[in-house]
């Protein structure tokens, strides 16, 4: 049975009204049996805060996502069996408030774990009051990580074997509620997938449940051709590649976490992306084949980047530097995007986010330390880097020619094209970015 996975964001669950909405989507669509939500709007920060308080003197805080909570169960017309089911859930967040805490980053989870499984409580109860026969389902079930708290990577083999075991309950009728951003390890320890989880972990269970579809419903009707807020005149995009998507997640379009198309694409899942406060607005899909394919899609930006650049004549015909090279940044965990070479220097970029989500800081000083027994390091910060995003780019001369002439007033720091048919990007000075996005957009695109 072809059936669809609908994610709803943190907005998109904030206050009663707001589910209201997401329910209307659901009733409207009977393809959809499986609802993945992330916490209310403000209550993962507020977990958050009680985590770097390690619990202590936090009642004020508990107290504010219990008002949160309960604002949305007074709108409720039967709310007995969900104020039960609630309250506990609020008894066992404030016991572990209290707990005497053996590892911090596995109580950490546990807490953050909360504020899922109470949104998800509270969005089946709204399904059922709109006729809708709805349970919830626990995460912790299906989706299978490793023990990387905070940063858990997911174990697909596994995660797709707890799903069919589940896969009739998919099939009885109901509408199953569970939650985004959390899964479970071996030991069944709460685990949370980091940064883009929520719509990462409905991916994982659209592949794992062989979902046909998935719908990621947000505040923005779908993806822009750039960021609106920097370019009055960007425009929704009604569909794309999942290559372009890809790249587009990558280099900058913060509506997509990269990581969160990867089970989509791998398995084959179109992906619809749309707003929840206004449906009827339409959005982007996201398929392998969609029905055109232009030279230039999309232009995006991405800030705080970080440009390293290596020289030693050792290099010089020689082989092997760059597997030293690699295997040091590869050995701190040092997130490396672009690379460009000469004889004699290695120019590369470190995105910021992609260190940080492994733990690590840009470039940790060990690292440097080791570099610099073998080479010159050279570290220029304050950078941000602009992506043209298309299809066969490198292979028609005239983006290449255009986009270049059109940045001609910029000074541009790095430029790389040439690795895939979709990209070409560069790097210049923050303070440039969004005056480049701009120019680009309006030669390019408008």
């Amino acid at each position: 049975m072809s059936f669809t996975v609908a994610k709803f964001g943190g907005t998109s669950v904030a206050d009663y009204p707001s589910m209201l909405r997401c329910a209307q989507i659901v009733k409207n669509n009977p393809s959809i049996r499986l609802v993945a939500v992330s916490a209310c709007a403000g209550v993962t920060n507020r977990l958050a805060e009680i985590a770097d308080k390690q619990g202590k003197q936090t009642e004020s805080l508990r107290n504010e996502i219990y008002t949160i909570h309960a604002s949305i169960q007074q709108k409720l017309k039967s709310s007995g069996a969900l104020e039960l089911s609630l309250s506990q859930l609020h008894d066992e967040l404030e016991s572990h408030c209290q707990k005497a805490i053996a590892n911090w980053a596995a109580w950490r989870d546990e807490l953050l774990s909360f504020g899922e499984r109470c949104s998800s409580l509270l969005f089946s109860c709204v399904l059922n009051e709109q006729g809708l026969l709805s349970d919830t389902l626990d995460a912790r079930q299906l989706l299978k990580t490793n023990s990387a708290f905070g940063r858990a990577q997911p174990d697909e083999v596994s995660t797709k074997s707890h799903c069919l075991e589940q896969k009739q309950k998919l099939d009885s009728g109901c509408v199953w509620v569970t939650q985004g951003f959390i899964g479970s390890d071996d030991k069944t320890q709460t685990t949370t997938l980091g940064r883009g989880g929520s719509d990462y972990s409905a991916a994982l269970l659209a592949a794992g449940f062989n979902a046909t579809d998935l719908q990621i419903w947000t505040d923005v009707a779908g993806i822009y051709t750039t960021d609106p807020r920097i370019c009055s005149s960007a425009r929704a995009i009604a569909e794309m590649s999942f290559s372009e998507a890809a790249e587009l997640a990558t280099f900058g379009a913060k509506i997509l976490h990269p990581s969160s198309l990867a089970p989509a694409i791998k398995n084959s899942i179109r992906v619809f992306i749309g707003s929840s406060q206004n449906a009827a607005a339409g959005g982007t899909y996201i398929s392998a084949n969609p029905t055109t394919r232009p030279d230039v899609r999309a232009v995006a930006l991405r800030r705080n980047q970080t440009l390293v650049t290596v020289h030693s004549l050792s290099m010089l015909h020689a082989s092997g530097f760059l597997a030293r090279l690699f295997e040091i940044l590869a050995r701190y965990n040092v997130s490396v995007d672009l690379v460009t070479t000469s004889e004699v220097s290695i120019a590369l970029t470190l995105d910021e986010g992609g260190s940080i989500a492994n733990g690590q800081a840009l470039l940790p000083a060990a690292a440097l330390e080791e570099l610099e027994q073998f080479c010159r390091v050279e570290i220029e910060t304050g950078l941000s880097l602009v992506a043209i995003i298309g299809n066969g780019i490198g292979r028609d001369a005239h983006i290449s020619q255009l986009t270049f002439n059109t940045v001609n007033d910029y000074a541009v720091r790095l430029i790389c094209q040439g690795a895939s048919e979709h990209n070409l990007c560069f790097l210049v000075e923050d303070s440039e970015g969004e005056n480049v996005i701009r120019t680009l957009h309006d030669r390019i695109l408008s």
